[in-house]
């Protein structure tokens, strides 16, 4: 498998997990708001959907960029489920993750960059957020739940 594929099946997966946590275990804590990055975890998730569904439009002029406001928990781990899929089926049937794709930010900037290059962004982007509504469970005196690359790579070994 190549690696940014690797690397992209483990933001589904540790996006899956983060969610599916806070819908099981702590679903009181999705729209307080706090003082952090995001006013909410709900804000927070909804800005991730958002990057994932802009970028992935970016690679794939094929997507259909159907963007809304998600209301619960389970209409975000649904949403995010297909999108990823979608996702996934881009990178395996991509015959060059090193092509490059011409883009224009939201400002108006043209870039270009390799897509391999932009799928990683896409990854890390997606930590970042993780780490931070881990921080905001935190402060509502919740633990968090780990998502850590190596915990996907040991489960995906069993």
């Amino acid at each position: 498998m190549e690696k940014i594929a690797q690397l992209f099946n483990y933001h589904a997966w540790a996006t899956d997990k983060l969610l599916a946590y806070i819908e099981k275990e702590v679903p009181h804590t999705f729209s307080v708001q706090i003082k952090s990055v995001f006013p909410s975890i709900a804000e927070t998730i909804q800005h991730q959907y958002e990057v994932d569904c802009l970028w992935y439009g970016r690679m794939n002029t094929g997507f259909q960029d159907d963007r809304k406001e998600l209301l619960t928990l389970k209409e975000y781990r649904m949403t995010f489920q297909d999108l990823h899929e979608g996702i996934k089926s881009f990178i395996a049937d991509s015959p060059d993750l090193t092509r490059l794709v011409h883009y224009q930010t939201s400002s108006g900037e043209e870039f270009t960059n390799r897509l391999e290059d932009l799928l990683q962004h896409l990854v890390n982007h997606g930590t970042y957020h993780r780490g931070n509504i881990s921080a905001m469970l935190r402060q509502q005196g919740c633990p968090g739940h780990s998502t850590d690359y190596i915990y996907f790579l040991r489960e995906m070994e069993r």
